[in-house]
């Protein structure tokens, strides 16, 4: 008897992105290896999207379309959608971004190829808000296969995937509860990691298989997001990376010195003209919340007085250096194949 293949969702979590939808839904329709089903999950838009996805739904099959009667915010909204599929393997896909024609078949072969893989994801290709191409993202990464142990202890420098267009196992998605209880900044940080923690690998493909947008942050609206983005990564560490190292028997000393490290880098924000005094003590009591180390407080002081220029000078030598090396060696990567 043969057996049969793979089953394959999509996820698309959409808010206001009427004007890319489309092109997002379609580049799905577009695979080299079609899902079963595409599953769009609208959090409320107030644009044109709920009459464009009406109009799609009638013409493409396999789009299912669910809409959410009140705001929700992107972690319990993915949360949902991820829980109406029914595929063996689940594609989230962002509402602006696009699939090229073979993302799901060639992430899918390495799905099968190791069987204790829970996500996989490539390199991508950053895009404007016209569509046309800026950077490529890669990961300085040698093997393609990573296992679960190695993934959580990568993790405490951050989030160590190009994009949040992810390939994974409806398994390891249900072992972690899918999105419940995440943090709607870091989601996908929170997400991957916990993933790595139970104990599943990940494959990265240094092949381009996905468009994503990157947008002009004219209004500072990251910026502005500050408080929720620190808050996210203390809580990446304390629900997900502490239990994995403890849980392992490993040495936790070396997350204290990254928790401070990360303190160290976001205090720079402490410094920027366009937070009242109340917004940089919140900020600055969270900032303290994940490190309250004396070198923690002194970077904080350092910023607060308008002195940051002491801080940021050593740090953007090093960060030269880094990205430097870093394109260098991709690039004799890339030579020697």
């Amino acid at each position: 008897m043969a057996i049969p293949p793979p089953t394959i969702s999509v996820c698309i979590c959409s808010y206001n992105q009427g004007l890319y939808l489309e092109n997002a839904i379609r580049s799905v329709t577009r695979q080299t290896c079609p899902p079963n089903e595409i599953i769009v999950s609208d959090d409320c838009s107030s644009d044109g999207s709920i009459p464009l996805l009406g109009n799609l739904s009638a013409e493409i099959p396999t789009l299912k379309v669910y809409y959410q009667e009140e705001n929700t915010g992107i972690a319990k909204n993915t949360d949902f959608c991820f829980r109406k599929a029914s595929g063996e393997f689940i594609v989230r896909l962002d509402s602006d971004d696009v699939l090229l024609p073979d993302f799901i078949e060639r992430l899918l072969t390495y799905l099968l190829k190791y069987p204790n893989v829970g996500f996989a994801h490539a390199a991508v290709q950053e895009i404007d808000n016209k569509s046309e191409k800026l950077n490529i993202r890669r990961i300085f990464r040698k093997a393609i296969f990573q296992s679960g142990d190695e993934a959580l202890k990568a993790s405490i420098k951050g989030y160590r995937v190009t994009a949040n267009i992810i390939m994974f196992r409806r398994t390891a998605l249900q072992t972690v509860d899918y999105m419940k209880g995440r943090p709607n900044f870091g989601e996908d940080y929170h997400l991957t990691s916990a993933i790595s923690s139970a104990g599943f690998g990940n494959v990265y493909l240094n092949e381009v298989l996905s468009q994503y947008r990157v947008w002009n942050d004219s209004g500072r609206i990251r910026q502005k997001r500050k408080l929720s983005e620190i808050s996210g990564i203390r809580s990446v560490f304390e629900d997900v990376i502490e239990p994995g190292f403890k849980s392992r028997g490993w040495n936790i000393s070396v997350l204290t010195r990254r928790r401070t490290a990360f303190a160290c880098q976001h205090a720079n924000c402490l410094g920027w003209n366009f937070y009242n005094d109340q917004e940089k003590l919140e900020i600055l009591e969270e900032i303290l919340k994940l490190s309250s180390s004396v070198k923690v407080r002194l970077y904080c002081l350092i910023y607060l007085r308008g002195f940051g220029w002491l801080a940021d000078v050593p740090s953007g030598i090093l960060f030269y250096f880094k990205s430097t090396l870093k394109y260098s060696v991709l690039k004799f990567n890339k030579l020697k194949s």
